[in-house]
């Protein structure tokens, strides 16, 4: 299962500052370890108040802590908590999207000395003082509810770049920067195969590929001569009917395998694919 931030919340949520089209900033907190799956839907800035996290990165693993500071690309990470007894895991998260970083650096007129030709998805480094002053006047929003709140979160995260920039990694947080307002659309065909069996919408799909949705949808038509939906299902669901007929997982864990978190939607457009629902497959192969 993916948990992904920000989520919208229709409802007041003290742990969440959003507007009526936009989600600002999160604070997190968990007891115990606990391992998960995130999709990040918009680039963020992760301050761990208290406890410590483990960002994966492929092979690579981030030791996240209070006194570092991560910013991230939206993308899929698998994120584990880890929390001493008696103790919690605490962060603060900053959303920010394309448009709201573009706007900064066209208003301060900033570019790196020097472009990094393979930039990577995050950037982690040590705090200071002033970023630590600023992480705790921030959280005191998710306490005390301002007037023209959307107004002052729209400062806050210009006040959080230009602290960054302040610091000595200046050039290192440009060069993200840069990577981020100048990146040049991803292979669609490296991000669909790299992310089949995950429980992603098209939508997320065109966001994590650097497109509209639209854009995505023409451009995986002319490469694969096939609509997205309808080829992403066929492949999720040829790689099911191997897991049922090779492995003992139940069918629901069959399904969340293969990027289905709707289990009786799995089993109708399984039957429709192949003639048998998934339990009708196994008890067939069970006669033979």
């Amino acid at each position: 299962m993916i948990i992904r931030y920000p989520e919208y919340t229709k409802d007041f949520n003290w742990t969440v500052l959003q507007s009526d089209t936009y989600t600002y900033a999160k604070y997190k907190k968990a007891i115990g370890a606990h391992k998960r799956i995130i999709f990040l839907k918009e680039h963020t800035i992760l301050f761990a108040l208290a406890g410590n996290k483990n960002i994966f990165l492929g092979d690579e693993v981030l030791h996240v802590n209070p006194s570092s500071i991560v910013l991230l690309k939206r993308g899929l990470y698998g994120m584990t908590e880890v929390v001493p007894d008696g103790f919690e895991y605490e962060a603060l998260l900053l959303f920010f999207p394309d448009n709201i970083l573009q706007n900064f650096l066209r208003q301060h007129q900033l570019q790196p000395d020097k472009v990094i030709s393979d930039p990577r998805s995050y950037v982690m480094l040590p705090t200071s003082d002033l970023l630590h002053s600023f992480r705790e006047q921030y959280m005191l929003f998710f306490q005390h509810r301002a007037e023209n709140m959307e107004a002052i979160l729209q400062l806050k995260i210009q006040e959080a770049f230009l602290l960054l920039l302040a610091g000595e990694h200046r050039n290192t947080i440009l060069n993200f920067f840069h990577s981020i307002t100048h990146a040049q659309p991803a292979n669609i065909e490296y991000i669909v195969n790299t992310h089949l069996l995950q429980p992603l919408t098209l939508a997320e799909l065109a966001q994590l590929s650097g497109r509209s949705l639209a854009s995505f949808k023409r451009d995986f038509q002319q490469y694969f001569n096939c609509s997205p939906k309808k080829w992403i299902n066929e492949k999720r669901l040829a790689h099911a009917r191997m897991l049922l007929l090779n492995d003992d997982m139940n069918v629901s864990e069959v399904a969340l395998a293969c990027g289905f978190e709707n289990v009786p939607h799995f089993i109708k457009i399984f039957k429709q694919e192949f003639g048998d629902t998934p339990h009708s497959l196994r008890a067939k192969k069970a006669i033979i």
